[in-house]
C-alpha cells in the first residue's frame, strides 16, 4: 500500500474592487511517487480568482452566471500534464442544501512547463441566493506510463449570491 500525505496552505489577498484573489498551495508526497515529487517539493500551486459577493433579480432573470478562474502554477522541474474536471454534479453549499452547475467547458487538459502559469476559466451558474462553496473541482497531474497524482484541495472557497 502507498501512504499519502497532503497539506494544503491557503491564504486571501485582496485585488480590489470587492474582489479577492484565494490562493491555495496544495502539496502531494508519496514515497511511490519519490521520482517524480521529492519530499517537501510542491508540484502544483493552484488560485482561484472570483468576486466573492453578487447580487442578482431572480424574478426577471433566473440563472446568475459568475465567471471564475483557476490558476495553475506548475512548481516542479519538469513539464506536466495537469487535468481540471468541474464537478457538474454536486456543487453544494457547506450544508449541502443549494446547489449551482458549471457550464461551458467543464474539463481541461493542460500542459504545462516548468515554473509556468495557465489559467482555465469556468463559469458557475447561480439560481437562488445563499452562501456557496465554488471549490468544486479536481485536478490532477496525469503521468504518461504511470499512475495520476491527485492534487487534492480540502478547503472552502465561498461566494455569496444576494438577492435584489
Amino acid at each position: 500500500t502507498k501512504s499519502n500525505l497532503q497539506k494544503a496552505v491557503v491564504s486571501t489577498q485582496s485585488t480590489g474592487g470587492g474582489n479577492k484573489t484565494r490562493v491555495l498551495h496544495a502539496q502531494h508526497h508519496a514515497s511511490l511517487y519519490a521520482t517524480l515529487v521529492p519530499k517537501q517539493e510542491q508540484l502544483l500551486s493552484l488560485g482561484l480568482s472570483y468576486k466573492e459577493a453578487w447580487s442578482a433579480d431572480f424574478t426577471t432573470s433566473p440563472l446568475l452566471p459568475v465567471p471564475v478562474t483557476l490558476n495553475i502554477t506548475n512548481c516542479y522541474k519538469t513539464s506536466l500534464t495537469v487535468l481540471v474536471t468541474a464537478n457538474t454534479t454536486a456543487g453544494k453549499s457547506p450544508k449541502d442544501t443549494l446547489p449551482f452547475m458549471w457550464t461551458g467547458m467543464v474539463q481541461h487538459k493542460l500542459s504545462i512547463p516548468d515554473h509556468v502559469t495557465r489559467s482555465v476559466d469556468l463559469t458557475a451558474v447561480f439560481s437562488t441566493p445563499g452562501v456557496y462553496n465554488i471549490n468544486q473541482f479536481s485536478v490532477v497531474v496525469v503521468r504518461e506510463g504511470g499512475e495520476d497524482v491527485p492534487q487534492v484541495i480540502q478547503s472552502t472557497s465561498l461566494l455569496r449570491v444576494d438577492s435584489l
